[in-house]
């Protein structure tokens, strides 16, 4: 109906609520809200998703399923009177036919639409393709004001892991590498003839010139972490520390190392000449604990340290390094929680979801999971270089292959044999991962979509 012809409807319902009866001299007041708002708004309904999806002949087709509406709540602004879904629906949804429910503090909710506006019905469907505008009108007869309300819809497949070739300047004459992460920077350290050299980049793009670090005598470039804001790397068993990367002082420990192993927010673990695992708080003071296991993975090491779900004041490492075991065709990774003085295999028998043994391997922890890849797996494995992430969603107990949405780029395994094996990765606090190829200089970013993804 006409907004005039409601208008006079609302004007003679006041008016007859408004007469006053008399019964025994006692007068009749009927008071009138102004509230005119949107107090509540859902779907009602489920919604048909449309996904693209591959037949068992290899055809492509279109497949569809429910999405629960009320799994996606509403944020109702007063102040700028908008209405919208917290998290956005999932690609492909079908908006075009949507049943709502509304609340509100008024008499009717109507619909605006150009100069006619009808009262809202929560059986009829909605188009929301495109915004939808409602307001109340109130008790007294006044409308409120006028609210936008959408239905956001995610452009981009969540989980899927999108990837980028990132143009830079970065060096093609690195061979051996390895990259951290620290204070937002990049950092790579390069094997070279006389000394570690070392170059960064802050966005990926643009890097230093390639230099030789600070240290008088060689470093071993695999070794250098990241511990307690300062970057730690091993020369000549000896151990030093810097803060950017160029410029090295010796930590003055009395200790001597055979190797860095792992660290996490509390403490960095090594292991000294008798093949003793070390561990310090401050880096100067070292404890000797338990002799390590002969079957204990040797350098270089991979490793991720993450707090437990269920304590975040205890932190879990978990390890993966060189199985010089020739007759085994899988990866055994090892952890340690942080209140622990011994390493765990984490093996058991009967186990047929093992990590391969790469090549070159490399551990993440990344969308509250592990994540293991690298080269061609060794020793009778039968995974090509970068064919796939194995996952772990058990702290690295069982392994499985992933299949679709975490993917590497084709280009992946050319750049592997191009590089001889030598690359580097890290995630960034941004939830990117950074794979860093030698040789070609090619230097590719990928995250998962949903990673990225901001609050409306």
């Amino acid at each position: 109906m006409k907004l005039k012809v409601l208008n006079i409807f609302a004007c003679l319902f006041i008016a007859a609520c408004s007469i006053t009866s008399c019964l025994d001299d006692e007068t009749v007041e009927y008071d009138f809200s102004q509230n005119a708002s949107i107090t509540a708004f859902a779907i009602t309904d489920s919604i048909v998703t449309y996904y693209p999806s591959i037949t068992a002949s290899g055809k492509d087709t279109t497949l569809s399923t429910a999405v629960l509406g009320t799994d996606y709540p509403f944020i109702i602004d007063q102040l700028n009177h908008r209405i919208y879904n917290a998290d956005s629906l999932p690609v492909g949804t079908d908006i075009s036919k949507v049943v709502v429910s509304i609340s509100s503090d008024g008499y009717y909710v109507f619909r605006v639409k150009g100069d006619k506006d009808t009262i809202f019905v929560e059986t009829d469907s909605l188009d929301f393709t495109n915004p939808i505008k409602f307001k109340v009108l109130s008790q007294m007869g006044v409308f409120g004001h006028t609210y936008t309300a959408e239905l956001l819809v995610h452009k981009q497949e969540p989980e899927l892991l999108n990837w980028t070739r990132m143009n830079n300047n970065f060096s093609t004459a690195i061979q051996a590498q390895k990259a951290v992460y620290l204070n937002k920077t990049i950092y790579v350290f390069a094997e070279q003839e006389a000394q570690t050299a070392v170059t960064y980049s802050t966005n990926g793009k643009e890097w230093s010139e390639l230099q030789d670090i600070d240290i008088p005598v060689k470093a071993d470039y695999s070794t250098a972490m990241v511990w307690n804001d300062q970057l730690y790397i091993l020369a000549n068993n000896e151990l030093y520390c810097s803060e950017n990367g160029i410029n090295w002082t010796k930590v003055e420990t009395e200790q001597t190392f055979n190797s860095l192993i792992t660290c996490n927010s509390s403490k960095m673990i090594g292991a000294d000449a008798d093949n003793y695992y070390i561990e310090s708080t401050d880096g100067i003071t070292w404890g000797r604990q338990a002799l390590l296991p002969e079957s204990f993975p040797q350098s270089p090491y991979q490793f991720a340290s993450y707090s437990l779900l269920t304590n975040s004041a205890i932190e879990r490492t978990v390890l993966m390094g060189y199985n010089a075991n020739e007759e085994d065709t899988t990866n055994i990774i090892w952890s340690q929680l942080s209140n622990e003085t011994e390493w765990s295999a984490m093996t058991y028998e009967n186990n047929k979801k093992l990590c391969p043994k790469f090549e070159n391997p490399t551990i993440i922890r990344y969308n509250d999971a592990l994540y293991a890849f690298g080269g061609p797996a060794v020793d009778g494995g039968e995974v090509d270089a970068f064919s796939c992430f194995y996952s772990s969603t058990d702290n690295g107990i069982s392994w499985e292959a992933m299949t679709e949405n975490m993917l590497f780029p084709e280009e992946f395994t050319n750049l592997y044999e191009q590089a001889e094996g030598n690359y580097s990765c890290i995630v960034d606090k941004n939830k990117f991962i950074w794979v860093i190829w030698s040789k070609t200089g090619e230097i590719w970013r990928g995250r998962i979509n949903k990673l990225g993804f901001k609050k409306q």
